[in-house]
């Protein structure tokens, strides 16, 4: 790899002679390979990984290294969200978490920049019950692709939005924790993505240093008094990363928490800055502080309906457990079961923001009948009652994930029936006895064999 001279000169002076002679061996090994185990999925006992383990990763007790790459798309338990693929100091948001943030009370966070889901689900993975998340991306296609990522890690309480920070700044919520993993020029990437290199530019690394001040300026206003920001980027030189947190400092007074960076050589990743910062003052965490409070009347307002004027809703709520803590709604058409105790975040974001996934969206009207969605499938507040289940073996499964027609036992009753691996969902089909439909989305299908 031949890395750019601009690049090679300023930041071989930024490391000193020993860090960078690390980081140009780092550069000739081979990526390492790692993933982050779902604590709310995956069973070591039942569920191997695709490739042996090779340690654990020091920062996030859920993170593994693997010897080799394997071909992850033929894993069935990656599809069911048993665990994420993810670069392992981008793991490093759930030790800064655990740290710095109050968890000893339900919390309100937003992951503003953040597909294709990585730090999100990590998040959610540790914080504590009651909590809320916000998951939120400004391109669409990146968004739905958050949207699919956040359905298999299975929690019910995320929200996923498709909007920019000053949209947020203007619906006028509050978060506990904000984590802005902002757009910059890619120099922590080259090693895996040689297009980074050939895009890197001392005017790109300008620019995204500005815009980065940009969406830091137009979200901290949603950071409440007392609340934690978690400012990351994959690259490696002070502008975008210490000089943009001096300016964070300076600007809201914040108090600086932790600043980490990982280096190609020096620890088993990519490259990636992390820092974390205190907003000055004090007060409750958002989530707790808001309950039992009475909801916004102007942002229920005609936009969407109470459960009571859901059609089908007492047939949907008995689909998940402990139906009662859910409220059913509409959402672009779809029947979606939000939480109780964040309705009226669901409510605001639905006036304020673009929504495209929230809760567990339960199914779509079709004629009489609602057909059960892969949201549903796949979520931990599935009712293990709720449908008959074929646990099927890996052949099957890949069949169903490339959305083939699979053959049931003949002992399978007819109508809507959860395919599983190896105990965890999959999806669902509808039984016609002599034949399935397979309604694994069209979208979310693998193609190789």
């Amino acid at each position: 790899m031949t890395l750019p001279e601009e690049f090679s000169t300023y930041t071989s002076k930024l490391f000193g002679e020993k860090l960078w002679t690390t980081f140009l061996r780092g550069m000739q090994e081979q990526p390492p390979v790692s993933v982050r185990l779902n604590p709310f999925k995956y069973d070591a006992a039942t569920m191997p990984l695709p490739s042996d383990e090779d340690g654990m990763v020091e920062w996030c007790p859920e993170g593994r290294y693997l010897q080799a790459r394997p071909q992850f798309t033929l894993d069935p338990l990656l599809h069911a969200g048993a665990y994420y693929v993810q670069e392992a100091a981008s793991m490093y948001v759930t030790d800064v978490v655990r740290r710095f943030a109050d968890l000893s009370a339900p919390l309100l966070v937003l992951d503003l920049c953040a597909a294709p889901g990585g730090k999100s689900t990590a998040v959610r993975g540790v914080l504590p019950e009651g909590s809320l998340l916000m998951s939120n991306e400004p391109m669409r296609p990146r968004a739905n692709i958050l949207m699919e990522n956040v359905q298999k890690f299975g929690h019910p309480d995320v929200i996923v939005t498709n909007n920019y920070a000053i949209d947020y700044q203007r619906s006028g919520l509050k978060f506990d924790v904000i984590i802005a993993d902002v757009p910059c020029s890619g120099e922590g990437m080259f090693r895996k993505d040689e297009g980074a290199v050939r895009e890197w530019s001392t005017a790109n690394v300008r620019k995204c240093a500005a815009l980065q001040r940009e969406i830091i300026t137009d979200i901290m206003p949603c950071l409440r008094d007392g609340g934690l920001l978690i400012y990351s980027t994959c690259t490696f030189n002070a502008h975008e990363d210490e000089e943009n947190v001096d300016f964070i400092v300076d600007t809201w007074d914040m108090e600086r928490l932790d600043m980490r960076h990982f280096i190609p050589g020096e620890t088993r990743t990519e490259g990636l800055f992390m820092a974390a910062l205190r907003k000055p003052g004090s007060g409750n965490p958002v989530m707790s502080a808001s309950t039992g409070k009475k909801k916004d009347k102007k942002a229920k307002k005609g936009k969407q309906s109470k459960s009571s004027a859901v059609q089908g809703a007492k047939t949907v709520s008995s689909w998940l457990a402990a139906g009662e803590n859910f409220d059913v709604a509409m959402l672009g058409g779809r029947v979606v079961g939000v939480g109780k105790a964040w309705r009226d975040v669901f409510d605001t974001s639905l006036d304020k923001l673009r929504v495209i996934h929230a809760g567990v969206e339960l199914g779509e009207q079709k004629g009489k009948d609602i057909v059960p969605s892969e949201s549903l499938a796949l979520s931990l507040s599935l009712a293990p009652d709720a449908f008959p289940v074929a646990d099927v073996d890996m052949e099957t499964a890949l069949s169903y994930l490339r959305r083939e027609p699979i053959t049931l036992s003949g002992s399978m009753p007819h109508g809507y029936v959860l395919v599983s691996y190896k105990g965890l969902p999959l999806g669902f089909v509808k039984n016609l006895g002599n034949r399935t439909n397979n309604l694994f989305p069209q979208e979310w299908r693998i193609r190789n064999k």
